[in-house]
């Protein structure tokens, strides 16, 4: 399988696993719905779902190696793991920052934000990816403890 560009300012979002169709379309619904996050509400997480059997059951690094048109530099992918909790694994692709295949996942809620950030280079995954819990799930960032 070869992955397409996505159309203009979306993601990917790859599923890999094929075990409950319901299960899919509840996890796009909580992926792309529009949530209010700090007060500002969005549009929803810019997703482009892709579906095709040969992707069923492959990995984070298993889909790095897929060969791809256009120069991609990110994917969201919905796992086994997703169709259970709705969080979604980010794959980072960009050759650039020399962490290609890093991943972590995260909660729908926080989605949208982090697409547009990574989208308008205003911050890069390893911030994100080095803000997630102790699980590897970035649920947002914390505010820093107040005390000394």
């Amino acid at each position: 399988m070869r992955l397409s560009q996505p159309p203009e300012a979306a993601t990917l979002l790859l599923r890999t696993d094929y075990s409950d169709d319901a299960a899919w379309r509840t996890a796009v619904a909580a992926a792309t719905a529009v949530y209010e996050n700090l007060g500002y509400t969005g549009f929803g997480a810019a997703l482009h779902p892709v579906e095709s059997p040969e992707l069923d059951g492959l990995s984070p690094a298993d889909l790095v190696q897929l060969p791809r048109d256009g120069y991609v530099t990110l994917l969201a992918v919905a796992d086994a793991q997703t169709m259970r909790d709705h969080t979604v694994v980010l794959i980072d692709l960009n050759e650039y920052n020399e962490q290609v295949g890093r991943t972590f996942r995260v909660v729908p809620v926080q989605l949208e934000s982090i697409l547009a950030n990574l989208d308008l280079a205003n911050m890069d995954f390893f911030t994100f990816a080095d803000s997630a819990d102790p699980d590897g799930v970035f649920r947002g960032f914390r505010s820093p403890d107040p005390t000394p």
